[in-house]
């Protein structure tokens, strides 16, 4: 039996998977395997960065008594413009270079034509019979003013984003800017879940003998969450023909998630069928409570450069599958995808707390558990209805309580576990104290 943190190590320790290109749309939320480098200028043409005129080389005016506001400028005659008649398109229009003395309509994101000084914003244009003027006084003359400059931004082969990031959804939307089509990744781990059970149903009130289902409601946007792409989801009965039919389907993904079945009666399939298969046991049993008959090990495939499929078994338990879930499963996937594991959270017991009541074998209880703000930083609230076979408990939870064997005194430090489809653990918590009993 693997210890706490010998379990969870034994699961980060896995490889990432092989890196592989995947497109923009797919590849976000996964760890770059190369550095992004701009394949071309960005922004690469001079653009307008306001609606309003393209201005060339000015012309003096030659008539004072036709300008607006004549009287205000008889000592500086105005510059002025001919205003051409092909301008004002979108921001994809290619316009004619500017002769001196000329302007042409733009819009904000176009392309500015060649021979153009500056762009006067519209609302500080007068247009008079053809005529162009600029409002007295307007910095828009200025040259450069109001256009974005090539490579403003990024020059041809500027770092964008560094290999090891995770390429999020802005951060994809920039290397499309970047030039980029596809890129470079270490794919979500692809997971196929096996659902087990004979008395397990998916819909109405369950009679004697049966359970409701709720591992196929809970653990794909679980999953999702986690950083893994369920790929396929089977529901068999207690039946260890099916259940290796099913973990020797091709294509192999790279996690097959298995529920219930994981302990030693002969009602339990899994560890029969794995031995069958000459599977490497990597973790046995756990020693925490719920969730100790959780198991982890690894089939090789025949593509040496993969490092094989991965079987997670989860106790039938829903709270002692959930726990395991947390333990091994997160930090297995986050091992796979390439990613970093997230700082540990700690927090403070906000009474005393027993420990496991196997006390002599050293193992942790994992309590579901509510934070609050408190003056020296979070304070734990466990949940009620913790036992193994329960979801009430959990339901109303944020985190996994880490205790001790020896149990907590009120104060002490404590580990905290992020219950997966509860993202906003980490954010500032509204709530001063304990969850409210109903």
């Amino acid at each position: 039996m693997a210890s706490f943190d010998q379990a969870r190590s034994t699961a980060a320790a896995q490889p990432a998977l092989p890196a592989e290109p995947l497109p923009l749309h797919q590849a976000t939320g996964c760890v770059l395997a190369g550095a992004l480098h701009a394949q071309l200028d960005v922004p690469h043409a001079a653009t307008s960065a306001m609606d309003g005129w393209a201005l060339g080389t000015p012309t003096p005016a030659l008539h004072q008594q036709n300008q607006p506001h004549s009287h205000d400028r008889q000592s500086h005659p105005a510059p002025s413009w001919r205003a051409r008649p092909d301008g004002a398109g979108g921001p994809g229009t290619l316009l004619a270079p500017l002769a001196e003395g000329e302007a042409v309509g733009v819009v904000t994101g176009s392309p500015v034509p060649a021979g153009t000084v500056s762009v006067l914003r519209s609302e500080r244009a007068q247009l008079q019979d053809g005529t162009l003027y600029a409002a007295e006084q307007t910095p828009d003359l200025e040259p450069g003013r109001n256009i974005r400059p090539v490579a403003v931004e990024a020059a041809a082969g500027d770092l964008i984003l560094p290999a090891g990031e995770r390429l999020t959804a802005a951060g994809a939307a920039a290397a499309a800017v970047a030039g980029y089509d596809t890129v470079q990744v270490i794919p979500r781990p692809r997971v196929r879940l096996i659902l087990t059970g004979s008395e397990v149903i998916t819909s109405g009130l369950p009679g004697p003998g049966e359970v409701r289902d709720v591992f196929g409601l809970a653990l794909p946007p679980m999953l999702q969450e986690a950083g893994a792409q369920v790929e396929d989801v089977h529901r068999i009965q207690d039946d260890p023909a099916a259940l290796r039919a099913l973990i020797d389907q091709q294509p192999a993904p790279d996690l097959i998630i298995t529920t219930g079945g994981t302990a030693a009666s002969r009602a339990d399939t899994l560890r029969p069928v794995l031995a069958e298969l000459d599977a490497e046991i990597l973790v046995s049993h756990v020693d925490m409570r719920p969730g100790h008959p959780a198991l982890l090990a690894r089939i090789p495939g025949a593509d040496r450069t993969r490092p094989g499929t991965y079987i997670l078994g989860l106790p039938g338990n829903p709270l002692a599958g959930f726990a395991a879930l947390t333990v091994l499963g997160l930090p297995l996937i986050i091992a796979l995808g390439g990613r970093r594991p997230p700082e540990p959270l700690q927090a403070q017991a906000a009474g005393e707390v027993s420990g496991a009541p196997r006390r002599g074998r050293g193992g942790v209880r994992l309590v579901p558990a509510r934070l609050s703000a408190g003056v020296g930083g979070p304070v734990v609230h466990l949940s009620e209805h913790t036992q193994a076979h329960m979801m009430r408990g959990l339901a109303q939870a944020e985190i996994f309580a880490v205790v001790p064997a020896e149990g907590l005194a009120a104060g002490d430090p404590t580990e905290c576990l992020e219950v997966l489809g509860r993202s906003d653990v980490r954010s500032p918590m509204p709530h001063s104290g304990p969850p409210r009993r109903s």
